[in-house]
């Protein structure tokens, strides 16, 4: 590094690895990442060192356009430590954009890491749970998802509904009866979600405790098939200690059980990491003036969270422990937030009143217009589309109200960037500005592209807010979608 060079700025990266994951990530910086190709970053080697304050990377880094040179350090620790360090003063414009390379780049080596980990979660007086689940069943998506998918579900439930009146009948009382099921099912879907789910958070359970362990390095294969049913045995101990006094764990305790059972591990192969569920939803939930929902944790790996129920004493939230997992405290209570804000809103009813509407004029009023082939199919793919492109405005107003409410919109942006970091970089509108984006507004998604998501959450000034939340993000969305084929 050059002598004369002085520490222009540092922020800071919160990972879920443990501190001997993160001595891995310079190996995998360099079989797996290729840093000079990545957009609008230029950066020359990549060097690993070790130093009183401990290990790090250091490479010199600058905009892909552009003379400004720096050189760059990563300490690998919890959280992650970046300082950048220049003759030539800062620049804010590639600083943030190396925030954001750098932050993919964790997302991605935490992925990989999720593969040799075993992970173990603890809640007293409620069922163990021994492994996060990749996949949703049918069930626990049409319960657990957002509630278009439940509109769009109908147009296969609501035709043979038709055929069963049209055999007795009774054709022109088939769209109430439809209506009448549809609103009977919206209004138990929290309930059923809540029933599936294993873990009930309350005031007096209100903390879920995670456990992860790095399984040691060449031994995966092992821990799969020979060590089966010692890991097995461990977990089981574990839990049969743990289960009802998860207070008690420690990375020392694991690392003596997991000994005990033949299966040599230190310390530091143990993460335990603590979350008052309960504290969060409670916390945010008192800033939206709203009673704490019914609250439950599902398996799913994947981070996500979801309001359920046609109304605010019949809401259940649900938070996956992908979630937990991925994100700190902090990051939960926006996305929680967001949730809440839905809720607080009446969004359920207002998309059910939508759907309901255009499903009578369509039934009663128009049908015989459109009933032509050529001309139902697309009217159905418009219809369905134009409520798709109405939920990205209840999105957007969400996302706004929980960083005005919460006041913590550049919290919920990083959450987002951690969320959505492989589509965000597969998709090259995120760290690659300069690209038409009209596809990513075209699809049958509720929610709105996640780099206009993001750089709204970004600009937002909190001394000088909209008023009027809806409106602004009807403006948003609609000068995002007509722009969006522009590059810039």
């Amino acid at each position: 590094m050059d002598p004369l060079a002085v520490l222009v700025n540092s922020f800071k990266l919160d990972t879920e690895l443990s501190k001997n994951q993160l001595l891995a990530f310079p190996r995998f910086i360099r079989e797996r990442m290729a840093f000079g190709q990545l957009p609008g970053i230029r950066m020359g080697p990549i060097e690993a060192y070790a130093s009183s304050r401990g290990h790090y990377l250091e490479f010199v880094a600058g905009p892909a356009r552009g003379k400004y040179t720096s050189t760059v350090r990563m300490y690998l620790e919890r959280p992650v430590v970046i300082e950048i360090w220049s003759t030539m003063g800062r620049d804010e414009v590639f600083e943030k954009q190396l925030d954001n390379v750098l932050l993919v780049a964790v997302q991605f080596f935490e992925e990989e890491a999720r593969k040799t980990t075993l992970y173990m979660s603890f809640m007293p007086g409620s069922p163990k749970t021994a492994e996060l689940v990749g996949r949703r069943s049918a069930l626990k998506l049409f319960f657990g998802g957002n509630m278009l998918n439940l509109f769009l579900l109908s147009i296969l439930i609501g035709y043979p509904i038709y055929l069963l009146f049209q055999y007795y009948g009774l054709e022109q009382y088939a769209p109430i009866f439809f209506l009448v099921f549809m609103l009977a099912m919206v209004l138990s879907i929290g309930r059923v979600a809540a029933s599936r789910s294993p873990w009930r958070v309350n005031k007096d359970a209100r903390e879920v405790v995670i456990v992860q362990m790095v399984v040691p390095e060449g031994d995966l294969e092992k821990y799969r098939g020979e060590y089966r049913s010692k890991v097995r045995a461990a977990k089981q101990k574990a839990y049969e200690t743990f289960s009802t006094r998860p207070g008690l764990v420690s990375a020392d305790k694991m690392a003596e059980i997991f000994t005990q059972a033949d299966l040599p591990s230190g310390p530091d192969d143990f993460l335990v990491k603590r979350i008052d569920v309960y504290g969060i939803v409670e916390r945010a939930a008192q800033k939206f003036n709203l009673s704490v929902p019914t609250i439950v944790v599902t398996q799913d790996a994947r981070p996500n969270a979801a309001a359920t129920g046609f109304t605010k004493s019949l809401a259940t939230m649900l938070i996956t422990m992908g979630l937990l997992v991925q994100l700190d405290e902090e990051e939960v209570e926006v996305v929680v937030g967001h949730e809440l804000s839905h809720l607080r809103s009446g969004d359920p009813i207002v998309l059910f009143s939508l759907v309901a509407a255009e499903y009578l004029g369509r039934v009663y009023v128009w049908l015989k217009f459109i009933q032509a082939s050529f001309i139902f199919v697309p009217y159905l793919v418009f219809v369905f589309w134009g409520i798709f492109f109405f939920g990205k405005f209840l999105e957007s107003r969400a996302d706004l109200e929980a960083g005005i409410i919460l006041g913590k919109p550049k919290v919920m942006a990083e959450s987002l960037k951690k969320i959505g970091f492989r589509r965000l970089v597969l998709e090259e509108r995120f760290l690659e500005p300069n690209v038409s984006r009209f596809g990513e507004w075209l699809r049958f998604d509720p929610h709105p592209p996640l780099y206009f998501r993001i750089q709204r959450l970004e600009s937002l000034d909190l001394a000088n807010p909209p008023k009027h939340t809806f409106l602004s993000s009807v403006r948003a969305v609609t000068s995002g979608f007509l722009h969006a084929g522009k590059a810039p």
